[in-house]
């Protein structure tokens, strides 16, 4: 091959046409990465092949837990074109999505391989976790505690997610998986916290916020939650974006909740919102908080419902869902 290449930068020097050489038709070569170890677990259903490179589709898919939407995962599954799925998480079942990713879906294109791992703090930097993450053309990020993946895993597990998905890599999660793609996040260093609590005091230890290490360019600007109906957390997420605006001096933040059972799936500038029965919920800072006096003051924030089968461009036109109105007056939404 350097032979060719040396050949080919003769005679373009001496004038003549480059020799182009003929396009492969063999498959790609395989990514031999080393075997996992340093504590972290693994399993796939394809009995250990090697991973191979593909060309993904750059997808985003945010889940909002409870049980995944089918028609979503299988997109996300797609977008690998092929290639290779990995499921990351904390805790959990080692067995459980790829039986999901790699069978039930029935995707089309098939993946190569679906494979999670399961890494608890340091071990997620183990060189073969790392080879794997490099080598993903898909990667997915279970429920769990989303402190384990923000505060627990090595920087350099955070880097190579980021650099795959700065690649073109499809990335996606639900509950804590989705909340971590955000530019900011609730991180939950001290457990989680109710609406009430935040609303009450939205500067207390129980609301903590941060930049994820793993946000992802599409989600500039948007803080994630999840189990949002279910577990009435709009007023915790209005307070999240109030320390968000301070955490990075910038007014136009926004926050989107989701529903269990739903999905929202981003490529290029497009939206799809996927439903068994609940909506995703788009928020717009239109004022300035404040959240260091006591209970949250929030005087506008504009609030789209977009139901299951919505479509539209990403972000939501701000005219489209016509907006509902809030205020948060002493801690109190009206």
């Amino acid at each position: 091959m350097r032979s060719a290449l040396l050949l080919g930068a003769v005679l373009i020097g001496c004038g003549s046409s480059p020799v182009v050489p003929e396009e492969s038709t063999d498959p790609p070569v395989p990514r031999e990465c080393p075997a996992i170890s340093g504590g972290a677990e693994t399993f796939d259903l394809a009995g250990g092949l090697a991973d191979a490179r593909r060309a993904p589709h750059r997808t985003i898919v945010l889940m909002g837990g409870g049980r995944e939407h089918d028609t979503a995962s299988r997109r996300f599954v797609e977008a690998a074109n092929a290639g290779d799925v990995l499921v990351l998480r904390a805790s959990g079942s080692l067995t459980s999505y790829p039986e999901y990713f790699g069978q039930q879906l029935d995707a089309d294109p098939a993946p190569r391989t679906v494979r999670t791992i399961k890494a608890v703090g340091a071990a997620g930097g183990d060189a073969g976790v790392l080879c794997k993450v490099r080598g993903a053309e898909a990667i997915w990020l279970a429920g769990g505690d989303q402190w384990r993946y923000l505060g627990g895993w090595p920087d350099t597990l955070h880097e190579a997610i980021s650099a795959r998905a700065d690649s073109g890599a499809a990335i996606g999660g639900t509950s804590a998986g989705a909340m971590v793609l955000g530019e900011a996040a609730f991180d939950a260093r001290n457990a989680s916290v109710t609406s009430q609590e935040a609303l009450a005091d939205p500067d207390g230890l129980g609301v903590t916020i941060m930049r994820s290490p793993v946000a992802q360019d599409e989600l500039a600007g948007i803080l994630v939650d999840t189990h949002f109906s279910e577990r009435n957390r709009e007023g915790r997420l209005l307070a999240f974006m109030a320390r968000f605006q301070a955490l990075v001096s910038r007014d136009e933040i926004h926050g989107l909740g989701l529903d269990e059972g739903v999905a929202v799936t981003i490529s290029a500038d497009s939206l799809g919102v996927h439903s068994s029965g609940g909506a995703a919920w788009f928020y717009r800072a239109a004022s300035r908080s404040t959240t260091d006096s006591g209970p949250l003051e929030f005087p506008l924030v504009l609030r789209q419902e977009l139901p299951g089968g919505y479509e539209g461009v990403w972000p939501p036109d701000p005219a489209s869902p016509t907006p509902d109105t809030l205020r948060v007056i002493g801690g109190a939404i009206r």
